[in-house]
């Protein structure tokens, strides 16, 4: 269970309102600061009752009590005393039994100290069924009398166990700094349940009950933010809907005003209140449409005066510790660096079972059976099964002539293996003049051969999937595997240049409240200036932009989202990134095969967001709709795993592993992969079955290709990745097949092609892409021997 750090004190709730205790207080029944309060909790915890009279609470707060160090003897007199004040008349005799027996029971068992929570519970449970079964024997002993006295007692054991959690809180003998979230529950419940003791309580028509709710709710959402206010009305609202009459939507009333408290709570406490008040009414003309108000305001005025009153520090000693904002409270280093240790210890042991998973799938799948001694002796039984099993001559040829019979086996088997199947010409002549059935024989082992034939492709199908499988869990683990390496690398936040860029921007006249400067996995710097909005007029950002520049030593620019605004606070996050040396403008130009009809190829252009920008193309196996299915297929993966993360090799494996797998027999796609590096110029290329890409440089065009089958073929390929340098105004131009074959038509075939991107002149990229299209148009006669795609790139300096 997750836990909050607060700063505690030995001090108990009471004491810490007052200050400190003075000492000579006498033990026995001296009237404590710590007795007064759970004198109180008793007396309000002893009045609620449920269903028409179960008083379980009481019960419940004095098991819990007594096993602390409360007073035995004015715990019991409080619970009693509320009990009878509550309306109690035979739940006195329950709740008398139930003292002496549970008072009994811990002192004979005082010894064991095993699970005290649930120990004590238990015998709260038994203490409470045993005097009500007793009545309700005496009664008559009817079904409805059990069920309510098994219910009684189940609701005391749980409060017991429940309330035992917070008593170290009500008593100040709490000694660590750690308050649980089952210690702030366990509190939260029992202030609010003894708060339903004062229903019906009223003093000049104002609910006492109502009152102190609502003076929690404000005291709270004041101390502690909407989101406590909002919790503690809901809390608030199923005290009083508890209590008495009232409809479900008060619950929500209370919630919504805690809300909009907290949301006022910069003004003040006076804010606090109004913004109570204002929910109160908004509510009240939204659903009701009249001045009937949800949350009385007979009831409301009375508490705003109340918390208006209180002064703050009694507030802070008191609230301090459910207080969202206290320092200690804040995620501590150490606490983060093990949370981080144990999420990177886990993602190990994750991405180590996968590699294991994936050995195992390796080492069972055999992508090529071939039939042993074992698989022909089977196919030989089986033959005999269906035809010499009921033959009079069966014990003569299998037993007697039995290696005779085999030898004859053998050679049906080399006929089966070089025709496919056999006739009786196949069969030796001295076999056949003693089988007396040779027809059936025959036809038997041709029916036996083609399930032996078709059971050995499926083995060979399944091996092969067992090894695609073993790919693509390699795959995952690798990718975890990174993942754990990126959350294991620290974040450097730059603190000396944090001050420095506050105070310059400060000097400039903008309101900055903070800023936040640190050095990401690449080495790049990330900046996040937190300032007073400008309501979109944007007249400082080039002003930030400059500064952050001229400070950090680098040039720095918006990031994607530029500036968002809070509009609660009106504040503005300005997110500044490093800015990158290169860019990108890009260009496309295709044609189908066919008029009217799909192209198969498919292509992206995709700035990953981490300094990296993505040029990818695929060729789908064949023309039309089929094709361009596989294209997209390929594209959209390859899209989706490199957003995600995954490394150019591993994707390109998955796509493989998953083409291979879909039912199609001819499943095929190209991959054609560009990855640029934004900030050095570096490109990684990975081709699968693709065609050659063309480098255009000031005075030359590299080429760049690799021989290899397309995806989806083959179960397992070798990716082999091309790096080159790109310069100032370099052009990266990736073609499909069908460029390729278009000048195949005459003499010089690729080369002319490399010839004429040469003379190209054009510096657009579009124009570039038009123009070869346009040719290899030219080169065919109009008439594409296949889908022709042209991508280029062109990389620039900012």
């Amino acid at each position: 269970m997750k836990t909050q750090i607060v700063p505690y004190q030995k001090n108990s709730i009471l004491e810490r309102m007052h200050g400190k205790t003075r000492g000579g207080i006498s033990a026995g029944l001296a009237i404590s600061k710590n007795n007064i309060i759970f004198f109180l909790l008793s007396f309000l915890l002893g009045r609620v009752s449920l269903f028409g009279g179960l008083m379980p609470f009481g019960l419940a707060f004095y098991a819990a009590a007594i096993t602390s160090n409360a007073n035995r003897f004015l715990t019991a007199a409080a619970v009693v005393a509320g009990m009878a004040t509550g309306g109690a008349r035979t739940e006195l005799y329950t709740a008398l039994t139930f003292m002496v027996l549970f008072s009994l029971f811990t002192k004979l068992l005082k010894n064991s100290a095993e699970k005290e929570n649930l120990k004590h519970a238990a015998l709260g449970f038994v203490s409470a069924a045993v005097p009500q079964i007793i009545m309700a024997w005496l009664q008559g002993f009817l079904m409805y009398d059990v069920l309510m006295a098994l219910l009684n007692s189940v609701l005391v054991f749980s409060m017991i166990y429940i309330f035992r959690r917070g008593m170290p809180l009500i008593e100040g003998t709490k000694k660590k700094g750690v308050i649980g979230n089952e210690e702030m529950i366990s509190v939260a419940m029992m202030a609010a349940i003894s708060l339903s003791g004062l229903g019906g309580i009223n003093i000049f028509g104002t609910s006492v009950l109502n009152a102190l709710g609502i003076l929690a709710v404000m005291l709270l959402s004041f101390k502690a933010g909407p989101g406590v206010g909002a919790a503690v009305g809901v809390i608030v609202g199923l005290v009083i809907n508890l209590s008495g009459p009232a409809t479900p939507l008060v619950i929500g009333s209370y919630a919504f005003c805690g809300l909009m408290a907290g949301l006022f709570r910069n003004i003040g406490k006076m804010g606090t209140a109004v913004g109570f008040i204002l929910a109160n009414a908004v509510l009240t003309l939204y659903i009701n449409g009249s001045t009937e108000v949800i949350i009385h305001i007979k009831d409301i005025i009375p508490a705003a005066l109340m918390f208006v009153i209180v002064p703050k520090k009694v507030i802070e000693d008191v609230f301090g510790a459910f207080s969202q904002e206290t320092e200690a409270s804040k995620d501590k280093p150490a606490y983060s660096r093990r949370i981080k240790e144990l999420t990177v210890e886990r993602l190990n042991n994750f991405a180590r079972a996968f590699e294991e998973l994936s050995k195992t799938f390796s080492e069972i799948s055999q992508t090529k059976i071939v039939a042993g001694k074992q698989d022909i002796s089977s196919l030989f039984d089986r033959v005999a099964d269906k035809v010499c099993k009921d033959c009079s001559l069966c014990l003569h040829c299998w037993d007697r002539n039995f290696y005779n019979t085999y030898q004859v086996m053998f050679k049906i088997v080399e006929n089966l293996e070089k025709k496919g199947w056999i006739d009786e010409s196949d069969i030796p002549e001295y076999f056949m003049e003693r089988c007396e059935r040779i027809g059936e024989f025959v036809r038997q082992v041709n029916n036996v051969y083609e399930l032996f034939k078709v059971d050995m492709v499926w083995k060979n199908r399944i091996g092969e999937s067992r090894g695609l499988i073993s790919q693509q869990l390699d795959g995952l683990a690798k990718v975890i595997l990174n993942l754990a390496v990126e959350i294991d690398g620290e974040i450097k936040f730059k603190s000396d240049m944090e001050d420095v860029l506050l105070f310059e921007l400060r000097n400039k006249g903008i309101k900055v409240n903070d800023v936040v400067v640190c050095e990401n996995k690449w080495g790049k710097y990330e900046v996040n200036i937190f300032h007073n909005g400008c309501a979109g007029a944007n007249k400082c950002l080039d002003y930030i932009e400059e500064v952050a520049s001229s400070v950090l030593g680098r040039r720095m620019v918006r990031g994607k989202n530029e500036c968002i605004h809070n509009y609660r606070t009106g504040m503005c996050n300005l997110k500044l990134v490093e800015a990158e040396v290169f860019s990108i403008t890009t260009g496309m130009a295709r044609s189908s095969k066919y008029e009217n009809q799909v192209s198969g190829d498919s292509y992206s252009f995709m700035n990953t967001g981490s300094g990296k920008y993505i040029l990818a193309l695929s060729d789908g196996m064949g023309t039309g709709q089929a094709a361009s299915s596989q294209s997209k297929v390929a594209i959209s993966l390859l899209e989706q795993f490199m957003e995600t993360g995954f490394d150019q090799d591993t994707a390109i494996k998955l796509i493989n592993s998953i083409l291979v797998l879909k039912s199609d027999d001819d499943s095929f796609a190209t991959i054609d992969l560009s990855a640029i590096d934004l900030y050095d110029g570096k490109i990684e290329f990975v081709k699968i079955g693709a065609a050659p890409t063309f480098i255009k440089r000031q005075n030359k065009v590299e080429v760049v290709k690799t021989v290899s089958l397309p995806a989806g073929i083959l179960s397992d390929i070798d990716t082999e990745l091309v790096s080159k340098n790109a310069d100032n105004g370099d052009f990266i131009i990736m073609v499909t097949d069908g460029i390729i074959d278009s000048f195949k038509f005459e003499e010089g075939g690729e080369q002319n092609l490399i010839k004429f991107i040469e003379d190209i002149d054009s510096i657009n990229p579009q124009g570039i892409a038009d123009l070869i299209l346009a040719e290899a148009c030219s080169k065919c006669k109009d008439k594409p021997v296949d889908d022709m795609t042209v991508l280029v790139a062109k990389v620039w300096k900012r």
